[in-house]
C-alpha cells in the first residue's frame, strides 16, 4: 500500500512540475507568437532637419563642446577661410583664361556668321567625326502628339535655293527653354532678321552683342544692341563661406531707336469710357523679348522688391547661359545635341540666387 500512494504522489508531481526540457520547449514556441522585430527605420540625424533648424542645432552642438574644443573648430574655420581666398584666385584666372581662349575662338565665329548668313557656302561635307544617336531612339509619335502635330505645322519650308540658314537664333533662342520664355509671337520677324550674338569680354565685366541686319523696325543706329553683366570675384564679406565663384552682380541694356510705329515692347489698345460713345487710344507696355535691353535698376539688391529680384534673378540666369553655352554652342542647341545640357544649375549663374540660399540657410 505504501508502495501505491508513493507512486500516485509521484506521478502527480511529474503532471504538475514538467521537465525543464519540456518546460524550454514550450517557452520558446510562445515567444514566437510575441515576437517583435527592430526597427528598421534609420535613426534621426541632423541633416533631418530644416535648413535653419540645422543650423541652430549644429550652434548649439558646438557651443556644449570644452572650450579647448571650440578654440579648434574656430581655427578650422579661419583655414576655411584662407582655402576661399585661394578660390577666389583661382576663379578669377579661370575668368582671364576663359576671356583669352574667347578670343582665340573669334575667327571660328567668323565663320559661323557668314555660313549663317550665306556670305560663305562651304564645301560639301561628307565626313562625320561625331556619334550620331541611332535613328530609333528619336522616334516621333504625331498621331497621338498633339504638341507635336503642331510644332511641325509651325516648321517654316525652306527651299533648296534659299541663302544660308533662315531663321538661326531664333530658333536656337525657342530651342532653351530660358530663353523661349522670353519670345514673344510678335518678336519673331524682328529675330528673324538676328545675324549674329558674340561677347566681348573685360576685367570685371561682359558685354553680349546682338547684331541685326537692316530691317523694317530697327533704325539702323540700333542694328547692334547691348546687354552688359557685372561680376563680383570676391567672396560676399557677410557669407564668405557660400563663394562658389564669380557672380553677376549687376547688369546694364541698352537704348533702343525704333522706328515710327515699330516699337515691339509697347501695344495700341482702344477702349470706350463708360457713358461715352467716343473711343479712346492709348499706348500700354506689352511683353516682349525685346525688354531684355531695358532691365530694372538696382544698385543696392537686399533692398529690392521681390518683383524686382525676380526679374535681374532670371536676367542674371540668360546672362550667364548666353556667356557659357549659347554664344559658344549655338549650332548644337539648333541640331538638338545640347537640350538636356541645361538641367543642372550653374554655380554663378546669378547672386540673387546665392542670396536666396542664404535667407534660407544664414
Amino acid at each position: 500500500m505504501i508502495e501505491m500512494a508513493d507512486s500516485a504522489q509521484e506521478l502527480n508531481q511529474r503532471e504538475s512540475h514538467p521537465d525543464s526540457k519540456a518546460d524550454g520547449i514550450s517557452e520558446s514556441v510562445r515567444s514566437l507568437g510575441t515576437y517583435v522585430p527592430e526597427s528598421t527605420e534609420p535613426a534621426l540625424s541632423p541633416a533631418d532637419l530644416p535648413a535653419r533648424s540645422r543650423k541652430a542645432f549644429l550652434r548649439h552642438m558646438i557651443g556644449q563642446l570644452a572650450e579647448p574644443v571650440q578654440n579648434r573648430i574656430r581655427a578650422l574655420r579661419h583655414n576655411q577661410l584662407q582655402q576661399v581666398r585661394i578660390s577666389e584666385q583661382f576663379f578669377r584666372e579661370v575668368y582671364e583664361l576663359e576671356r583669352r581662349f574667347y578670343g582665340q575662338s573669334c575667327a571660328l565665329f567668323d565663320a559661323r556668321r557668314d555660313i549663317l548668313e550665306g556670305s560663305v557656302e562651304p564645301p560639301i561635307q561628307t565626313e562625320k567625326s561625331w556619334p550620331e544617336d541611332p535613328q530609333d531612339a528619336l522616334y516621333l509619335d504625331f498621331g497621338n502628339n498633339e504638341e507635336l502635330r503642331q510644332l511641325r505645322q509651325k516648321l517654316a519650308p525652306v527651299s533648296p535655293t534659299t541663302v544660308g540658314v533662315p531663321r538661326f537664333w531664333l530658333t536656337v533662342f525657342q530651342n532653351v527653354p530660358l530663353l523661349s520664355e522670353l519670345v514673344q509671337d510678335h518678336d519673331e520677324p524682328l529675330l528673324e532678321c538676328l545675324m549674329d550674338v558674340r561677347l566681348a569680354y573685360d576685367q570685371d565685366s561682359y558685354t553680349v552683342i546682338f547684331q541685326f541686319r537692316p530691317n523694317s523696325f530697327l533704325h539702323d543706329s540700333s542694328l547692334l544692341l547691348t546687354k552688359r553683366y557685372f561680376l563680383q570675384h570676391s567672396a560676399d564679406p557677410e557669407y564668405p563661406f557660400l563663394f562658389e565663384g564669380p557672380e553677376i552682380v549687376r547688369c546694364e541694356g541698352c537704348h533702343i531707336h525704333w522706328r515710327d510705329g515699330s516699337n515691339l515692347t509697347l501695344q495700341t489698345v482702344e477702349s470706350r469710357r463708360r457713358n461715352r460713345a467716343r473711343r479712346v487710344t492709348k499706348v500700354i507696355p506689352r511683353e516682349s523679348f525685346f525688354r531684355f535691353f531695358a532691365p530694372p535698376q538696382a544698385l543696392d539688391l537686399s533692398l529690392a522688391d521681390e518683383k524686382t529680384k525676380l526679374i535681374l534673378g532670371n536676367d542674371f540666369e540668360v546672362g550667364f547661359l548666353l556667356r557659357t553655352q549659347i554664344v559658344p554652342k549655338a549650332v548644337l542647341f539648333y541640331t538638338g545635341d545640347l537640350v538636356d545640357s541645361l538641367s543642372a544649375a550653374t554655380p554663378d549663374s546669378c547672386s540673387l540666387s546665392s542670396e536666396a540660399e542664404q535667407e534660407q540657410v544664414l
